[in-house]
């Protein structure tokens, strides 16, 4: 049985979104995977009792349920950090127990991406690294916040960089 890739990401929101997923499809079915997108459930009328952001959270958990593993872009998306839907599918996906594979072709770390969006960081008198509000910035080296790097493996690379790694994985562990 094929192995399946829920791809999360923005791509969803851009002006080119199905020639975008439609390479990333490309992409997982030249390297033996099954790519996943949240395009692939539509989003169509649906059960009118049901609100339409409703259909579209409940098609995309189905998706995540139906995938083997979870391929997360985390590039900046509308600041410093990745897509707040992403981040929720990860958290997601982890619940499940599923494999989780973050990718940026940006390999700035958070304190890097925090710096270049809010301007130069500071030591607070606690000696924690802060940005011009005073809040912390966390420091730890990975592109994103732990709470998203700890699960997953991360690929600082493009998506097929990524692919190509789920694919090594799953020839190892299969």
């Amino acid at each position: 049985m094929p192995y399946s890739l829920y791809l999360a990401g923005p791509e969803v929101f851009l002006p080119n979104a199905r020639e975008v997923v439609d390479e990333q499809r490309r992409v997982c079915r030249s390297a033996g995977l099954t790519p996943i997108s949240p395009l692939d459930k539509g989003d169509g009328p649906g059960d009118q009792t049901v609100s339409r952001q409703d259909r579209i959270f409940a098609g995309n958990i189905a998706l995540i349920h139906a995938a083997d593993a979870i391929v997360a872009n985390v590039q900046p998306f509308r600041g410093p950090d990745p897509d707040a839907g992403t981040a929720f599918e990860v958290g997601y996906a982890h619940a499940l127990g599923k494999p989780i594979y973050l990718w940026a072709e940006d390999v700035a770390s958070n304190r890097e991406r925090v710096e270049r969006a809010f301007g130069p960081l500071h030591r607070r008198a606690d000696g924690m690294l802060a940005d011009r509000d005073g809040l912390m910035v966390e420091d730890f080296g990975g592109p994103v916040n732990l709470m998203l790097v700890s699960p997953a493996t991360v690929v600082l690379g493009s998506f097929a960089a990524c692919i190509a790694r789920v694919a090594e994985d799953v020839r190892i562990h299969v």
